[in-house]
């Protein structure tokens, strides 16, 4: 079966501020998004009718569900709608980016499904309809659809593009979640008591001797984030004992990173936190993503037990 490929890479929060609250009960955001490297890979081909999934991954931890909560399926059940087309899609995705850490994997698997779908319609729809499209599924699914850095307002769906040097990421995955809802419950009882402190490291500025990047990256989430999962709270403590003091969270959790600007220093730092996977803990090494937004590009669909690229 002929076929469209492409990433859907995972995201990190390198600045992420609440900077108020709508009436309806949505946090006002400003946020700076961050791709990387890791990513899972969607293939997408169309079909007589109906939307279909199937998912595969090297891992089963790595697993979700292929049906009609998945937000691929969603997605292209929206797109449909929206297009008013008069077919259906089948889609692989093989997984690479653990699910519920707040790196934003099913987010970035729904703009895939997006792009690859608009592209296969007779009559694709623009960049607003598309958007708008996107914006249904989710606060974080249009910086998707675009990539790279970009400044995220609002609740996140406002975006203006950043700038960010390349670096190197090391993500720290603890063998638990953070519940999105409660994080942000805590954090708004945390508001009204005051702002929110950093819990383990102040930010400073970076100077040449310090290979660790300390650029102002900030999470107002942590506090409550450490309040839902006080065990979060130890694992940021544990990486800081460990040598590496500048670890941040990405999103409403549960993944800390620390990030530098040489591979060399962010291998040394997998090798100093090594004696956390004793713990359950999980550690990827991985990198910024490649500025311009990955294209498209035909693909055969995959034989049953091919992982369809290497993993991260």
């Amino acid at each position: 079966m002929n076929a469209l490929y492409c990433p859907a890479r995972a995201k990190l929060n390198l600045v992420l501020r609440i900077v108020g609250r709508r009436a309806d009960g949505y946090h006002l955001l400003e946020t700076l998004f961050h791709t990387l490297d890791l990513h899972d890979d969607l293939w997408l081909a169309r079909r007589a009718s109906g939307c279909e999934l199937e998912v595969r991954a090297e891992q089963p931890h790595l697993l979700v569900p292929g049906g009609p909560d998945n937000l691929v399926v969603r997605a292209l059940q929206r797109l449909v709608e929206a297009a008013g087309c008069g077919h259906g899609f089948a889609a692989l995705l093989h997984k690479r980016i653990p699910h519920g850490g707040g790196l934003g994997g099913g987010s970035s698997d729904a703009a895939a499904a997006l792009r690859l779908a608009n592209h296969l319609l007779d009559r694709p729809l623009d960049d607003l309809a598309l958007h708008r499209v996107a914006v249904s599924l989710g606060a974080d699914v249009p910086f998707f659809l675009r990539g790279g850095s970009q400044w995220g307002r609002g609740i996140g769906d406002e975006l203006e593009p950043a700038e960010v040097p390349p670096l190197h990421f090391v993500l720290v995955l603890p063998p638990f979640g953070c519940p999105t809802v409660d994080v942000y419950k805590n954090h708004a009882a945390l508001w009204i008591g005051g702002p929110p402190q950093v819990s383990v490291s102040s930010v400073t500025v970076p100077n040449n001797r310090d290979s660790a990047v300390r650029i102002g990256f900030r999470n107002d989430l942590e506090p409550a984030a450490e309040r839902v999962r006080p065990a979060l709270a130890v694992l940021r403590q544990r990486v800081a004992d460990l040598g590496h003091s500048a670890v941040r969270m990405t999103g409403s959790g549960s993944t800390l990173f620390v990030a530098f600007a040489e591979a060399a220093a962010a291998e040394q730092c997998a090798r100093d936190l090594g004696k956390l996977r004793d713990e359950g803990v999980r550690l990827v090494v991985t990198r910024s993503a490649m500025p311009q937004l990955d294209a498209l590009q035909p693909a055969p669909w995959p034989v049953p037990g091919e992982s369809g690229g290497t993993l991260v």
